[in-house]
């Protein structure tokens, strides 16, 4: 890329939930097609987002600091955040996160959900290389989209303490590029605030150059083919989340994915892992709904 880099689309998150569904999915569309992320400001709200914090913190000594300097030496990362905060739960299936990944997403003939990770960025920590997180399938250089994925401002992210790093436009790049770090704009955004990205656009955590910790749940999607980033069913195994809405059990995986993907035993439903008293239906195929 040459020249300045372009400013990442900025929209009004109770302004788009508040309007059309056309046109919540047009403004998605228009953003997400010409620069490949935007920061949805207000998506939820900042109460919700310190629920999510005070959940995950229980959570804290379990949490990996890095152990690369990928990762970040200073960096916390704590997993498993489905089962480990009913906050995010309520917001797993956002209708902006939704909308986004159909329409990124939608030439599949299913998308879900792949894996969730709370990041807490400390001081003093340096700044992440650049990547693209599509780069986890082998970098294979795919024709299509096969990623949406995102961050929730848990606290504010500002450039002093380490907001994620974006090339918007990148998501039209090559697969290889080298790209320097001042080609970068900052994801500055409020808590509760929702940066979503494309599994192609090159990106990386921010240097934390300030006395505060950078919180933010970070998520990802992909179309149902895929294997997901996380083993959805470790986590969020059939004893545990009888209890939770069947939308959001089939996002995480108990669902058929595609014609002869993700069927259970005797063909089987998934989610009759869940719910054996269900009287479900079998066979192995799946019709995308028209």
């Amino acid at each position: 890329m040459n020249g300045q880099p372009i400013e990442i689309p900025r929209l009004n998150g109770p302004s788009l939930l508040a309007g059309s569904k056309h046109k919540l999915q047009a403004a998605l569309a228009s953003a997400l097609d010409a620069a490949g992320c935007c920061v949805i400001e207000g998506a939820a709200s900042a109460q919700q987002m310190d629920a999510i914090g005070t959940e995950l913190a229980a959570f804290d000594d379990q949490g990996q600091i890095g152990a690369s300097d990928f990762e970040g030496h200073k960096t916390r990362r704590t997993g498993a955040p489905l089962p480990r905060s009913a906050t995010f739960r309520g917001i797993a299936t956002h209708p902006l996160v939704m909308a986004a990944g159909d329409h990124v997403l939608g030439h599949a003939t299913s998308w879900r959900f792949s894996a969730a990770e709370y990041i807490q960025i400390g001081p003093g920590e340096s700044a992440q290389r650049l990547h693209r997180d599509q780069w986890k399938y082998d970098m294979v250089d795919f024709d299509r989209e096969v990623e949406l994925n995102g961050m929730w401002a848990i606290t504010d992210f500002t450039e002093a303490n380490g907001a994620t790093r974006i090339v918007p436009g990148s998501h039209r790049l090559g697969n290889r590029e080298k790209l320097s770090p001042e080609q970068t704009v900052p994801a500055e955004m409020s808590k509760g605030s929702l940066l979503l990205y494309t599994g192609t656009v090159y990106h990386g955590g921010g240097a934390n150059n300030s006395s505060e910790w950078r919180a933010g749940l970070s998520l990802q999607h992909g179309v149902g083919w895929l294997t997901q980033s996380t083993n959805q069913f470790l986590e969020c195994p059939p004893a545990e989340v009888a209890d939770w809405s069947d939308e959001l059990l089939r996002f995480i995986g108990y669902a058929k994915t595609g014609n002869g993907l993700g069927y259970w035993r005797d063909s089987e439903d998934p989610l009759a892992a869940v719910h054996p008293d269900r009287d479900l239906p079998r066979g192995w195929a799946t019709v995308r709904p028209s």
